[in-house]
């Protein structure tokens, strides 16, 4: 899972990204060599933590995602020209999920876009930017394809279907709305969506930059007029990552704040992207994986390692709370509560998955 982080400079956007992944990106420099950095979030369960209690693994691997930090978007905001701005927006369509940074704080000494602050305003203009790049990436196809669809080639009936698919995504652009509002008639206009990883049919989850003095009700009201947002503090966020776990705790509770970014974002990208996680547990290794909502035990076992899934035999599962419930594995077993289960079993979130197959 990869999250592509977003927002005007001075946003508050890489202040978020030092805190999710505990980097130490220099903040506040507006203009600076345009670009993306890379780094991973660790996914906080607290589920994980008991398991590790029951199971004092030699391992323990929480699940993770790749963050990227991307230089602002919008010309004249941070030193983003056209050819830059399309570089980075291209780099912006191999994320799973947009995460937008919005500037809900006052401060002096920012750049021209932002002297008032106008969240709900400064979202309907990203959003505004991404649905022009998709735009103009659409227009820029189905010119062609008007083109090669006239031509009696081998791949003239594909350029008919995929022109077809295209025109239709085009005139919804066109009238300022997004492609996740373009519903696909068959599985060939399922795919010709797919393939231009348009930016306005991505997931999206809206972080709501506030200031420190505005973490109760302003924050509150900021999250109830997006839904499925999250309203923090980045620069405090970022000054409690950098501390140590026990003084980190301390803080937070003193703030009243009850827990940090890198959980609220994780559980939002996860909702967006329609993502669970499952476990394997054991004495060598208790680890957190990750897979879509509604994925089989086969499609599981793939994701461990690509072997499994080529071997497969069968899944044993149990649930994590049935576990929690039954103390341990044994009195899970003879409780009743131990399945085996097939290549067709769709996985649930908080399963605990051990998975046989023949490698040989």
């Amino acid at each position: 899972m990869k999250l592509g982080i977003i927002g005007f400079p001075a946003s508050g956007k890489t202040s978020l990204y030092n805190a999710v992944t505990g980097s130490i990106l220099p903040v506040g420099q507006y203009a600076g060599t345009p670009g993306a950095a890379l780094a991973v979030m660790k996914v906080l369960d607290p589920r994980m933590e008991k398991l590790r209690q029951m199971y004092k693994p030699k391992s323990f691997v929480l699940a993770a995602c790749d963050c990227v930090d991307f230089t602002g978007l919008i010309s004249g905001t941070g030193g983003t020209g056209k050819e830059v701005k399309g570089e980075i927006l291209g780099k912006l369509r191999e994320v799973d999920a947009i995460v937008h940074v919005v500037r809900a704080f006052e401060s002096s000494g920012v750049p021209h876009v932002l002297e008032s602050v106008d969240p709900l305003r400064d979202l309907a203009e990203t959003d505004s930017e991404l649905l022009f790049a998709d735009l103009a990436q659409c227009t820029a196809r189905v010119e062609k394809l008007r083109v090669l669809a006239a031509k009696p080639t081998k791949t003239q009936e594909q350029d008919k279907k995929e022109l077809a698919t295209l025109e239709k995504v085009l005139k919804l652009l066109e009238d300022g709305k997004h492609v996740h509002g373009f519903t696909p008639a068959n599985d060939d206009e399922k795919k010709h969506v797919a393939a231009f990883q348009f930016l306005t049919n991505k997931k999206h989850v809206v972080v709501f930059n506030v200031g420190e003095d505005d973490l109760g009700p302003k924050a509150a009201a900021l999250e109830n007029k997006v839904p499925g947002s999250i309203a923090l503090c980045a620069k405090l966020e970022m000054e409690l990552s950098q501390l140590a776990e026990a003084e980190r705790k301390e803080f937070l509770e003193s703030l009243g704040i009850a827990e940090p970014a890198a959980p609220r974002l994780s559980r939002q990208a996860y909702a967006a992207l329609d993502a669970i996680p499952f476990f394997t547990v054991g004495e060598d290794e208790v680890r957190a994986w990750t897979i879509h909502r509604g994925n089989t035990a086969s499609q599981a076992a793939h994701r461990i390692h690509s072997d499994l899934a080529k071997g497969f035999v069968r899944a044993e599962v149990f649930g994590y709370e049935e576990l929690i419930a039954a103390g341990d594995e044994k009195a899970l077993k003879a409780a009743g509560k131990f399945r085996l289960e097939g290549k067709e079993y769709v996985v649930k979130d908080g399963d605990i998955v051990h998975i046989r197959a023949n490698t040989r």
